[in-house]
Formats: structure tokens, C-alpha cells, sequence
């Protein structure tokens, strides 16, 4: 059954309530390595760790995971704990020797050289690997049905966006999960396009909102249909 909704303007009609982020979790516990504050309220320790406590609840271990846009690093931190393996997925400096963040010179070179640092031990050990690449070409790349859960925070654009959702949706293993970040439904806002995107690949999709809390957001997709020989 088509789900039928303006995904410009509409909340989803399957993102009902939520249940309250883990009351016992203490983002205090997370080992991390990265200035708490880097530039903006919305790249800090804090953000970070209220973005993670939203769908923790979801997350098991030993699992294969991508965190596709991942700018100055430190929100892997809270993801590594519940992966065997992690991708950290971002051009960096392929789309332009500075970040557009008000400092001078803001090196994205520099980024990818302190996430090298950062992680070494475990680019070592095969548990996290840095990709230097857009999203799509990366995607495309990948084996089917290989990761148990993705999460995107990459172009923002509408149209590149959703053709992330398409490229990341059959890597997915049958019970994976699609999440994100910045789903905001001011159509004034930079980041609308990512609601869009979302509305219109969870209908396309016949997806599942599993979560709709504090700008972030969360798809399950339906079991893959058997088909039985001879039916």
C-alpha cells in the first residue's frame, strides 16, 4: 500500500511518539578523544551525545555500521562501542582544502589527519576505516546487505540526499536501520531538504519511522517478500 503524504510540508503519519531516550545513559561514559567544543554548539560534545541518546536503544554490538558525513569527527566515538565495524565516510578535502566555519584557514587536510591520530589503533586493528569519498560512489562500492545500520548527515539537498537513501537502502542488511540527522520541517530552514528526502523515500519504500526526536530521524523497512518456487 502506497503511503501518500506532501513530503514537503508533512510530518510523517507513522512517526508517532517516542519513547524518552535512555534515562540511565551518562554520555560521560563514552571514551572520548576530540576537543568537547570545536566550533558550533551543534558539532560539540553535548549535541553529539543528545543525538546518540535519541536511538542508542536501537543499537546492539558486534555490528557493522557508517557514519556517512562525519565532518571534524567525535561523533563515531559514541558509535564505535557498538561496532565490530565502523566506516567514517566523508570527502574532506576532496570537496575543498577549507571548512566553511568562520575560521581562518580551517584545514579539512588537518581534519583527516587528526582522525587518523585518533583512531589508529583501531584503523589497525580493521575496526574503523577512514573513506575519503562522497556518499553515493562509496555506496555503490559496497556489497548488498552489508551494514546494520547507517547513519546520514551528508549533502542536505533534496535531490542528493534522497539519492543517498537510494544508494544506502540495499547495503542495508534485511534488518537494518536507516537514521540521520537534521529533519526539520520549516520549510525556511537549510536543512528542509533532508525532511523532504526522508518523507518521500519512507513512502517510497513503505519504510517505518522508528524515530522523530529532536531533529533526528529513523527507518525500518519492510521484510524482504519470499517467494516460494512454483508461487
Amino acid at each position: 500500500m502506497k503511503v501518500t503524504y506532501d513530503p514537503e510540508t508533512a510530518s510523517p503519519p507513522n512517526a508517532g511518539p517516542n519513547p524518552a531516550a535512555d534515562p540511565g545513559f551518562d554520555p560521560r561514559t563514552v571514551p572520548y578523544r576530540f576537543a568537547h567544543w570545536k566550533d558550533a554548539s551543534w558539532n560539540s560534545f553535548n549535541r553529539q551525545a543528545e543525538r546518540y541518546g535519541t536511538f542508542r536503544r536501537f543499537l546492539g554490538k558486534n555490528l557493522i555500521g557508517a557514519e556517512i558525513g562525519v565532518y571534524k569527527g567525535g561523533f563515531g566515538e559514541f558509535l564505535l562501542g557498538h561496532c565490530s565495524k565502523l566506516y567514517l565516510v566523508d570527502p574532506w578535502f576532496r570537496a575543498g582544502p577549507y571548512w566553511s566555519s568562520g575560521i581562518e584557514r580551517d584545514s579539512r587536510v588537518q581534519t583527516v589527519v587528526e582522525l587518523l591520530t585518533v583512531y589508529r589503533a583501531e584503523i589497525e586493528a580493521r575496526r574503523v576505516e577512514i573513506v575519503i569519498d562522497y556518499a553515493v560512489p562509496f555506496l555503490n562500492g559496497m556489497p548488498e546487505d552489508s551494514f546494520d545500520f547507517m547513519y546520514v548527515d551528508a549533502s542536505h539537498e533534496y535531490e542528493a540526499t534522497l539519492a543517498e537513501f537510494r544508494a544506502a537502502r540495499p547495503k542495508l542488511k534485511p534488518t537494518g536501520y536507516l537514521f540521520g540527522d537534521d529533519y526539520d520541517p520549516d520549510p525556511a530552514s537549510k536543512q528542509h531538504g533532508v525532511f523532504r528526502a526522508v518523507n518521500e523515500f519512507a513512502a517510497e519504500t513503505n519504510a517505518s519511522f522508528v524515530l522523530n526526536e529532536h531533529r533526528q530521524w529513523g527507518l525500518k523497512f519492510p521484510a524482504p517478500t519470499t517467494v516460494r518456487p512454483g508461487g
